[in-house]
């Protein structure tokens, strides 16, 4: 993770005070074998639990069709894709549909039946909030390894390419991923397929790649990127045997660049989710929960059959086409009673399920007031909202420096929407993302909106966490692969997730404490490590307190941190050009509040070595001709 200040992109809405860490940063290690070699995959390093083949209860969604539901559809799907390119133009068949409408269990379902015929290329399930698997950059490399897999003759054809641009494997490169989606992708598929004859190629069965839940990756364009490379690429090659499944939620950025492209089908799922459907889905939960229960089988010996079937017929009609829902509320009915001073049985929330709002976020609102009243629920529930990735009990109570088992106790009476494991080693996950949109949207979720605030107590928590094994060991660089899961979490997302962007919210409390643990973590550093982890995020989060308390020896220090971080990154150092930047925004602020001549000459003097060291086509140089431009002008409007 490299922290660096961003600039402001429009002259007519400047606020000099105002940033921002910049940047995300993927470690590409790549192991070697004792020959000083590696292979395809550990050269590639995809992300091993984003493919149709993931343990679903560790990486959501655990979505699967059940046993005679969903067919019609499946089927028309699985006929589409093997059927021949020259009968069928349309090579990308977008599926979309409302939240809980079943897309990933039909994309899972598709995945599975194209897989045991062999024409299963690759696959990459997004889910929000899943760490890599929420954002784009790493698909390249997912599908590349998948598909040498499939087919091994691209195998060297991608790591002849991955060894002549080094580039093309890492996430923040110079490449573009679209390059990278091309060269790593679809130039090697191509070139298989082509040596094939053409009338073998025209004949065969086209190879599938499945892309879920699109609208659960964060990158907007990045996403826009995508669609225009597979569209390109379709054009330049209208007789390659490939087709491409997407499913996703109608999102403008998704919506406006399929709907338009005569390669794309379009299928609403929402036309496709039967009541049938969901009958079928509930006469299966229930016969096989109710089978075991001996309180409802005493209910049957002697009311007769339960629920009777008008009822049945108003929950289907309650739950409408929803599978989300449907499963959700069938968790609710069904959820063993595990507080002392619930005696409710599944029929007694049976009613109770009739009066839930229809949608989710009544039944959200109906399900987390079971544990609200508990110590730490806010604490708890938050972090799970915001945190980058999934973590075990052990590692939320880390985090938040608790009891595992006052985490455990706030969880336990919520799984009906919080997949909450058997041991505190394996991630709590949310069952469906709208669980988080609906505690981070407070129009939605009133009093248990989840504020962009809590981010600051996630960053105490995540130096906290850090503190108590840099203070055993001092100055040794930490080995990720030793630490716990809360401190390996601290060590990739404590400033990317939880201070980029979002801490215009914190308040100066907040800020302060930051700052005092940020000076601690200088201290027990190694040297090497003084710049990047230490002096600048500190230097960052005093700029930050600067636009708080607007106070001269706040920024002051900040520029002299720039300053110390600048000395330990001499020329040719790659990442000097980050500390330029930084120290000229700094000292530029400093200029604002100083008016010293010699502030905003210095400033200048370091954007313009930035510039120097950022040449074309280096990505962050509209970054340094913005910000030179910005300190030349500044003198005159002040």
């Amino acid at each position: 993770m490299d922290p660096r200040i961003l600039e402001a992109p429009n002259i007519e809405h400047l606020d000099f005070r105002v940033i921002a860490v910049e940047g995300d940063f993927h470690q590409h290690n790549v192991p070697l074998d004792g020959k000083g070699k590696c292979s395809l995959p550990e050269l590639l390093d995809p992300i091993t639990d984003a493919s149709h083949t993931r343990d679903r209860k560790r990486s959501p969604p655990d979505s699967a069709c059940l046993p005679g539901t969903r067919k019609g559809v499946v089927k028309w799907i699985v006929s589409w894709v093997f059927t021949n390119v020259l009968l069928r133009r349309q090579r990308i068949l977008w599926v979309y549909g409302y939240a809980g409408c079943g897309k990933s269990a039909i994309a899972q379902e598709v995945s599975e039946r194209v897989h045991s015929g062999g024409r299963l290329l690759a696959t990459f399930f997004f889910f929000r909030g899943a760490g890599d698997r929420s954002k784009i950059g790493r698909l390249p490399n997912t599908l590349a390894s998948q598909m040498a897999i499939t087919l091994p003759e691209t195998g060297p054809l991608i790591e002849a390419a991955a060894k002549a641009e080094p580039q093309l494997l890492e996430v923040e490169s110079c490449l573009s991923l679209s390059a990278r989606l091309q060269r790593l992708v679809y130039e090697p598929f191509k070139a298989v397929a082509s040596k094939a004859s053409l009338a073998k190629t025209l004949l065969s069965d086209p190879y599938l790649i499945i892309i879920d839940g699109l609208d659960e990756c964060d990158d907007k364009e990045g996403v826009q990127e995508f669609i225009a490379a597979t569209l390109t690429f379709f054009d330049q090659n209208p007789s390659l045997p490939l087709r491409i499944l997407i499913t996703s939620r109608v999102e403008q950025h998704i919506h406006s660049h399929l709907v338009t492209s005569g390669w794309v089908r379009l299928k609403d799922l929402g036309d496709h989710c039967t009541r049938r459907d969901i009958q079928k889905f509930m006469r299966i939960v229930f016969d096989a929960k109710t089978k075991g229960n001996p309180i409802i089988q005493a209910h049957i010996r002697q009311n007769g059959s339960w629920p009777v079937k008008a009822d049945s017929n108003k929950l289907v009609d309650h739950i409408g086409g929803s599978f989300i829902f449907a499963s959700t509320l069938f968790k609710f009915i069904f959820q063993e009673p595990v507080s002392p001073n619930d005696h409710s049985t599944p029929l007694d929330r049976f009613p109770l399920a009739l009066n839930i709002d229809p949608g989710l976020d009544g039944l959200y609102s109906q399900t987390l007031a079971r544990s609200a009243h508990l110590p730490f629920f806010t604490d708890v529930i938050s972090t799970l909202a915001l945190t980058a990735e999934p973590l075990p009990i052990s590692g939320i109570a880390e985090l938040l420096d608790i009891q595992a088992s006052a985490v455990a106790h706030v969880l336990i009476d919520l799984q009906a929407i919080v997949q909450v494991p058997g041991t505190d080693d394996a991630p709590v996950t949310f069952y469906h993302t709208s669980l988080r949109d609906f505690l981070t949207t407070e129009s939605r979720s009133g009093q248990l909106f989840v504020p962009p605030s809590f981010h600051a107590r996630l960053l105490i928590g995540c130096l906290s966490c850090e503190l108590r094994v840099r203070r055993q060991t001092p100055k040794v660089r930490l080995d990720r692969r030793k630490q716990t899961v809360a401190v390996q979490y601290s060590l990739e997302h404590r400033y990317t997730t939880h201070f980029n962007g979002v801490h215009s919210s914190f308040t100066s409390d907040n800020l302060k404490k930051i700052i005092q643990l940020q000076r601690e973590q200088v201290e027990l550093l190694p040297g090497d490590a003084r710049a990047e982890e230490g002096l600048e995020p500190l230097a960052i989060e005093l700029f930050s307190l600067f636009d708080h308390d607007g106070v001269a020896s706040t920024i002051e220090e900040a520029v002299s941190m720039h300053h110390e971080a600048l000395s330990l990154r001499p020329h040719p150092h790659p990442d000097r050009h980050h500390s330029l930047n930084n120290l000229g925004l700094a000292l530029h602020s400093l200029f604002g509040h100083s008016q010293r001549v010699a502030d905003i000459e210095e400033a200048i003097s370091m954007h313009r070595e930035a510039l120097s060291l950022r040449p074309h086509p280096h990505p962050d140089r509209h970054s340094s001709l913005n910000n030179l431009g910005l300190a030349l002008l500044f003198p005159l409007w002040t």
